[in-house]
């Protein structure tokens, strides 16, 4: 299975490059994620509206038709952990690539959440995108455990 994570965004630091490989170490050979990282366009001289059409763009040319895609916004759907397992892998036998959006400071267009399979919320409270990129690899990691009963997830 892959799983893609196309974020705007900052490269990621030492620590957070670190953490992020702690969880990928313990993903099985067969369950490969895909890190696509995209430059911000949030600028002085660009307003709010746009910047999140020129990012919304950006992550539309990094979507294929054949992803089933999973977008991320304070407005989404709250789900517990079980149930992203069940998302994540219930969604595994269609063979389609499971892609993650996280959009920029500004969020994302009604385009992309409309085009996306599921939208979610991680929590109300907001999180820096570099930190999020880590929580969502913890959670995929956490989901693997769960449908293979392995005792992490308590």
């Amino acid at each position: 299975m892959i799983i893609k994570i196309i974020s705007i965004g900052n490269k990621l630091n030492t620590w957070e490059q670190d953490s992020i490989n702690f969880y990928l170490k313990q993903l099985p050979k067969n369950l490969k994620i895909e890190f696509v990282n995209l430059k911000s366009y949030q600028n002085p001289n660009y307003s709010e509206s746009e910047v999140i059409k020129k990012e919304s763009q950006l992550i539309m040319s990094k979507l294929s038709k054949d992803d089933f895609i999973i977008a991320f916004d304070m407005n989404g759907d709250q789900i517990c952990s079980k149930k992203f397992s069940d998302l994540i892998f219930n969604n595994q036998e269609s063979n389609k690539t499971i892609t993650f959006v996280i959009g920029g400071s500004f969020g994302l267009s009604s385009e992309i959440k409309d085009n996306s399979n599921k939208v979610l919320s991680a929590s109300l409270f907001t999180f820096p995108h570099r930190l999020f990129r880590l929580i969502l690899v913890e959670q995929i990691y956490r989901a693997h455990t769960i449908v293979n009963n392995m005792p992490y997830h308590k």
